[in-house]
C-alpha cells in the first residue's frame, strides 16, 4: 500500500506546481482589476479574499483526487512555492508591462486632449475675430 501511494507523488508534485502558476495569475488578474479600480482597498480585500477561496479549493480537490486526501507538508510547500516563483518572476514581468502600458496609454490620452484642447483655442480665437 505504501509503494502504491508514493508513486503519484511526482504527478501530484507536478500538478501543484503548475495549478500554483495559475493561482498566482489569479492573483495578478487581482492586482490589475485593483489597478483599473483606483487602488480601491475594498475592492483590494474583496478579490484577495476570493482569490485565496479558490486557490484554498484547487489544492484541497488536487490532494482530495491525487492524493486520496492524505495531507502531507509538501503539499503545502510545493504550492505556495509555486506561487511565490511566479510572483518573483512572471508576476513582475505582468507588472511592469501593465504599468509600462498604462504610462503609454496615459501619455496617449494627454496628447489627444492637448490636441484637441488646441484645436478649441485656435476655433474660439478664430470666431473672436
Amino acid at each position: 500500500m505504501i509503494i502504491f501511494e508514493t508513486l503519484n507523488e511526482p504527478k501530484i508534485f507536478l500538478f501543484l506546481i503548475i495549478f500554483g502558476f495559475l493561482c498566482g495569475f489569479l492573483f495578478d488578474i487581482c492586482y490589475l482589476i485593483t489597478f483599473l479600480c483606483n487602488e480601491n482597498k475594498i475592492v483590494k480585500n474583496i478579490l484577495q479574499f476570493f482569490a485565496t477561496i479558490i486557490c484554498f479549493f484547487i489544492v484541497f480537490l488536487i490532494n482530495l483526487k491525487l492524493n486520496y486526501g492524505v495531507f502531507r507538508a509538501y503539499i503545502l510547500i510545493s504550492f505556495f512555492f509555486a506561487i511565490f516563483l511566479e510572483r518573483i518572476t512572471l508576476g513582475k514581468l505582468f507588472a511592469k508591462t501593465r504599468n509600462w502600458c498604462y504610462t503609454h496609454f496615459k501619455k496617449l490620452v494627454n496628447l489627444t486632449k492637448e490636441k484637441i484642447n488646441g484645436k478649441r483655442k485656435e476655433k474660439v480665437k478664430n470666431n473672436d475675430n
